[in-house]
């Protein structure tokens, strides 16, 4: 059964509450499972953790190898995944197959990030040598929102597990279907069971997760969860935060050289994704 929680490589049916996911478009069931429960959750950050280790030290041309794999293994799943973007949250499936590929690219761009900003370096220095070294942080909890279930989320499990972390990620409730093909797609390349587990559920499930002893939180969603992250996480700076908060900026057009064009651009920027993203405007 994968409609319940990932932990150390293997499915099982979660322990919390039961939930439901309908297709905005159809009204029918696109997902239905358990949550995971507070000692799920639990399990699955010790998974994370002790696995963490072992993969801070496999070689990060190894570590790129399996995200290159990845990406293939999201490749072939593309029609897979864009199906069940659009099941569960709504949007047009040309919008999802966008995400589809996106998703596989975004490998592509974190392997050139990780060469370009990490590594070592030596510079002489004005009494000797200096070193700029870069290592692993540990377990980061990852947050996914609904509008980009696969994006977005993986736009941060990505280059986290390149850099030799471990992940926990709990998918949105609104759009949790995505998540089960992240991780078989990772299963296929050959990562590790214990550098990517998942958690299923709401509020319950991220509040137990952001109170296990993480390294960090990759969070995309509204703006009062991001503020109240941030508040849970004052004075410890050894924990990292990556706060991607929603909001939305009015569009104003001013003396437009093609009425129709203006128009057609008004009307997409309020409707792509349904409306859904941030670069939508409202007004």
């Amino acid at each position: 059964m994968k409609n319940g929680v990932y932990i150390d490589g293997k499915w099982r049916p979660g322990k919390g509450a039961a939930f439901t996911k309908h297709c905005p478009a159809t009204g029918e069931i696109s997902w239905e499972g358990r949550s995971a429960d507070a000692a799920e959750v639990a399990e699955a950050v010790a998974s994370a953790r002790a696995a963490f280790p072992g993969w801070a030290r496999t070689p990060v041309q190894e570590r790129i190898a399996i995200m290159e794999r990845y990406a293939e293994e999201i490749g072939k799943r593309a029609a897979s995944i864009a199906e069940a973007i659009s099941r569960d949250m709504g949007k047009a499936l040309w919008d999802s197959q966008s995400e589809a590929a996106t998703m596989k690219a975004k490998i592509g761009v974190s392997v050139a990030a990780l060469k370009e900003r990490a590594g070592e370096r030596d510079e002489p220095a004005a009494f000797g040598q200096s070193r700029l070294t870069h290592r692993p942080h540990g377990v980061m909890a990852v947050f996914g929102p609904f509008n980009f279930p696969g994006h977005l989320p993986n736009g941060h499990i990505v280059p986290a597990l390149l850099a030799g972390n471990t992940c926990v990620f709990k998918p949105s409730e609104l759009a949790p279907s995505v998540a089960e093909i992240m991780a078989d797609a990772f299963a296929a390349a050959g990562l590790p069971s214990g550098c990517i587990n998942i958690v299923h559920g709401g509020r319950d499930a991220g509040a137990a997760l952001i109170d296990q002893p993480i390294n960090g939180l990759l969070f995309t969603g509204s703006a009062a969860t991001g503020v109240f992250f941030h508040k849970h996480f004052a004075g410890r700076p050894d924990v990292i935060l990556a706060l991607e908060m929603g909001g939305n900026n009015p569009l104003i057009i001013w003396e437009p050289a093609d009425v129709d064009a203006a128009a057609d651009i008004a009307a997409q920027s309020a409707y792509l994704t349904t409306g859904q993203r941030c670069s939508c405007a409202r007004r």
